[in-house]
């Protein structure tokens, strides 16, 4: 929250090395390291002990609902109104649609826009085609069948479907957070708050890890993206007391939420 930009574009479970092969939005790419390994973590360390009442946070990732109201300006809960039952998450075209609107609304604030690909559920061809054929919990209403890692870890996935469909899934929130980029003014970056495990060992344990939630930390966790999109149109960025930010969900349908996204295998 020291640097500084305008806008600051976050990529959920976004690894430095996929983004750096895969990512074709001009800028200056450095290499950060993370204060989390996970989403929460993330928050906690780098917004939940301060106020920025500079700031509109726009958010797919349900755990914002832990954070204090006062902690930003206004906190925009997309999970709560903007939630795809079919596929369980924030889909990235809405997400832009509504950081443009909190854009236009609130023209004197920094804007945090936190995109909640690549995180699972996937997008993408790849993604399309183990739903048909697998019975994938975690996705809407379904709390039957079996999570992603369960399957790849049973070998009902091949660990390059699995990397396929997280690289389609990042390919298309780049191509989305690109049309962002040219609807907002100012100075932006796009980092991510924690990577992923795609299969790698971690050393001295024998067995492949999945995902971000099995307790490890790791570089590959750690090390997310830092591009620089500079802008020599700057916006004149200045305080106000905070607004109330809506909530419509309980903490049941905030579970059920998270649930979708995997945080409860």
């Amino acid at each position: 929250m020291d640097e500084d930009w305008d806008n600051l574009v976050i990529l959920d479970a976004c690894r430095y090395d996929y983004f750096d092969r895969l990512n074709t939005i001009d800028g200056d790419l450095y290499k950060a390291s993370s204060k989390g390994k996970k989403s929460w973590d993330f928050m906690r360390e780098n917004f939940a002990t301060e106020e920025f009442h500079d700031t509109v946070y726009v958010t797919a990732n349900p755990f914002s609902t832990d954070l204090d109201e006062d902690t930003f300006y206004h906190i925009d809960h997309l999970h709560a109104n903007r939630w795809d039952e079919d596929i369980g998450t924030v889909q990235p075209d809405d997400i832009v649609s509504a950081a443009i609107e909190a854009h236009e609304q609130y023209p004197d604030k920094r804007l945090i826009v936190h995109f909640m690909q690549p995180h699972r559920p996937y997008l993408g061809e790849t993604a399309d085609e183990l739903r048909r054929r697998l019975d994938l919990q975690g996705y809407g209403q379904h709390e039957d069948g079996i999570q992603i890692w369960g399957a790849v870890k049973q070998r009902d996935v091949t660990f390059q479907e699995i990397r396929d469909a997280y690289a389609e899934s990042l390919e298309i929130v780049l191509d989305h957070t690109e049309e962002l980029l040219g609807e907002v003014s100012g100075k932006s970056v796009v980092t991510a708050d924690h990577g992923e495990m795609l299969g790698e060992r971690v050393f001295p344990f024998t067995s492949r890890v999945w995902g971000h939630m099995e307790g490890f930390s790791t570089p590959t966790l750690r090390e997310v993206p830092w591009l620089v999109v500079d802008s020599d149109e700057r916006r004149k960025i200045r305080s106000s007391e905070p607004i109330e930010s809506e909530n419509t969900l309980d903490d049941d349908e905030i579970t059920d939420r998270l649930e979708a996204l995997g945080y409860a295998d």
